[in-house]
């Protein structure tokens, strides 16, 4: 296989038409015609994944994140895209982005972290986004519950009434700030996203929603296995890189 086929297999299950216009997905360094050995998939590609990648033997690095939004002007490896460029190009590692298209495609990003939380009747909540019910859970074990299923760090609770019993969910992977008015026109008892700024917080919370806020790379990083398993499909040895330990900033 080589990487324009790879990127037409990508295609049938996170379709690239799905993605935003200011979204940049697809080939982000490197050759379409370049020749498959192992695939590797992480949230983001900064340079120690690609380093990684190079040295499991895999010559395509599969992201969700775009390496590259704007366009360059130049190519300073003394930048982390300047560093990431040239740690792809010298292990002959091509990098690929799967973003919005990702986020909402059928089985992808949100219908995955709805799957991790066991939502049933998951329906879609606007253009992003997804909605769906458990049966009453009591507020504060369901909250421990996403931290546990989406293995992340912190999960900040907001609300002006404490619910006792959560049933209805709504949620949105990384940057949801937007579309909480669409969680209250569906009714949910809580919505949870990621990048809510403190008037979206006032407004969302004075308007009885509840909201639940994660880490934006944390919760998006609980879909790369799933990720991971479809880029599989094609048939190329597929294995997942976790560099949160070299990126990540300590919280004290």
């Amino acid at each position: 296989m080589i990487v324009r086929e790879l990127i037409q297999h990508i295609d049938t299950f996170a379709p690239f038409s799905l993605a935003e216009e200011w979204d940049n997905p697809g080939l982000m360094a490197g050759s379409y015609d370049a020749e498959i050995s192992r695939i590797a998939v992480c949230l983001d590609a900064v340079s120690e994944a690609v380093i990684e990648a190079g040295n499991m033997g895999c010559n395509v690095l599969v992201c969700h994140h775009p390496l590259i939004f704007r366009p360059l002007k130049r190519i300073d490896t003394g930048t982390d895209i300047g560093r990431t460029i040239h740690e792809a190009i010298t292990r002959n590692v091509n990098i690929i982005a799967a973003h919005t298209n990702w986020d909402k495609a059928p089985g992808g990003v949100n219908d995955t972290l709805a799957a991790l939380l066991g939502l049933e009747g998951v329906s879609s909540l606007g253009e992003f986004g997804v909605v769906g019910e458990v049966h009453a859970e009591d507020t504060r074990k369901f909250l421990e519950r996403v931290k546990t299923s989406w293995e992340l760090s912190r999960l900040d609770f907001f609300t002006r009434n404490m619910p006792e019993k959560i049933s209805r969910i709504a949620l949105c992977g990384g940057s949801g700030a937007e579309f909480w008015s669409d969680a209250i026109r569906h009714n949910a008892d809580v919505y949870i996203t990621a990048d809510m700024k403190y008037h979206e917080l006032t407004d969302a919370t004075r308007a009885g929603l509840s909201v639940a806020l994660a880490e934006h790379g944390e919760m998006e990083r609980a879909t790369i296995p799933e990720l991971a398993r479809k880029i599989s499909e094609s048939g190329i040895e597929t294995r997942i890189i976790d560099v949160r330990a070299l990126t990540k900033p300590v919280r004290i």
